[in-house]
């Protein structure tokens, strides 16, 4: 039963860890588009883009983290 949950927990965590991937692909794709316009608005959207990316980052390496947990915990042998 409890094998059935951290296997659960498991898998919704790769989910979220490859949704926040998604969203930090997404930022950098955007923050390419921002870097040839010259518009000071540009640059202000390139800080906000700046700090939701350090935030996703540290967001995925915790979910990366928990997964590497969850994997450990399941390949150990039941004692």
């Amino acid at each position: 039963m409890i094998k059935r949950s951290l296997k659960r927990k498991l898998l919704r965590t790769r989910i979220k860890l490859n949704h926040t991937v998604d969203q930090i692909l997404t930022i950098n794709k955007n923050r390419k588009r921002l870097n040839y316009t010259p518009i000071p608005k540009a640059q202000q959207e390139e800080q906000v883009l700046d700090e939701e990316l350090k935030v996703l980052n540290k967001l995925a390496e915790q979910q990366a983290k928990l997964v590497k947990h969850y994997e450990m915990v399941l390949a150990e042998p039941a004692g």
